[in-house]
């Protein structure tokens, strides 16, 4: 599964680590209406199971001389045992990788949306027993706040078992970067390359973490945003309101969410989520009542929550 767009004179490809990652619909969202997940289209939600239906997204973007990866995804050999839809992954990620005509060693900059398991996985491969930096010669971007606030928690780790894979994650994923590789933190309005007209810029987009970003796309004639866990699953679109289990602050999250999918709507960004299984950006609009929309594919029934169309460009 995968696309490739341009904003203006940046390449943008979509690479699949897992087409297929099934969640409980209350699993990920405990107040969603159930009726508005089994109207789905399979596409989003297993008929059979009633799971909803996600995949796992990293984006190799190529801007003049520069090029980049953001959120490099769940990683493989990674111990998650209490995260376990993340455990232990034998994915083809670095085939995959080198289908695009490139190699780890071409890459420049890594940046990570947030530290989150399946955004900065492959930040690091297992050689010889040993995590070691998946692109040796590039820099790692990480939000100031996110690394901030990750350390902290391993620094004084909560007796929680969720928290323990996020240390884990620390261990394996962010510390030998810190230790082996090129690093800097980086805060809202950021330029991570610049190329004539177009800017890849990151945006601060708080809420599913405290320090979680947005890149940005900046081009005279098209914009679009990578905008890894701020929207998870095109079921958002349909209920109000509604918030994903993982977010750490819920209100701050469903007003980055409402905040970036109606810039979309306005502005005519195309949304580049980490999650949705599907091979196209989205392309958003104002739908009823002024709430962003994704018009084309399906109109579902009414519920108790707020309904609009859901769609995608493809």
């Amino acid at each position: 599964m995968t696309f490739t767009v341009d904003i203006g004179v940046a390449r943008v490809r979509q690479l699949t680590e897992l087409a297929r990652w099934p969640f409980s619909v209350t699993g990920l969202f405990p107040a969603v209406d159930e009726r508005a997940a089994a109207a789905l289209p399979p596409q989003f939600v297993d008929p059979e199971s009633g799971d909803l239906i996600l995949a796992i997204h990293t984006y190799v973007i190529d801007i003049g001389e520069t090029m980049l990866v953001v959120d490099t995804g769940n990683g493989n050999h990674k111990e998650r045992p209490n995260l376990l839809p993340h455990h232990m992954f034998d994915a083809d990620w670095e085939e995959r990788f080198a289908a695009t005509g490139h190699s780890p060693a071409d890459v420049d900059l890594v940046v990570s949306t947030h530290l989150h398991p399946d955004h900065c996985g492959w930040n690091t491969r297992l050689v010889d027993e040993a995590w070691v930096p998946t692109f040796e010669r590039a820099t790692y971007v990480y939000g100031a706040v996110e690394l901030a606030g990750l350390q902290a928690l391993v620094a004084s780790p909560a007796p929680n078992s969720v928290v323990s894979d996020l240390v884990r994650t620390y261990h394996d994923s962010i510390r030998p970067i810190l230790e082996q590789a090129t690093w800097i933190t980086a805060d809202d309005d950021h330029i991570l390359a610049e190329e004539g007209d177009t800017r890849v810029v990151l945006r601060s987009g708080p809420g599913h973490t405290a320090g979680h970003q947005i890149v940005e796309f900046c081009s005279p004639d098209r914009s679009a945003v990578i905008s890894g866990d701020v929207v998870h699953h095109p079921i958002q679109f349909c209920c109000a309101l509604l918030v994903q289990e993982g977010d750490a602050d819920p209100l701050a999250a469903r007003r980055t969410c409402d905040t970036l999918l109606e810039r979309c709507a306005r502005e005519g960004l195309l949304l580049m989520p980490a999650h949705f299984p599907m091979e196209a950006p989205v392309v958003v609009s104002l739908g009823e009542a002024g709430r962003p929309s994704a018009p084309a594919l399906l109109v579902l029934p009414t519920t108790t929550h707020p309904l609009h169309v859901i769609a995608y460009s493809g």
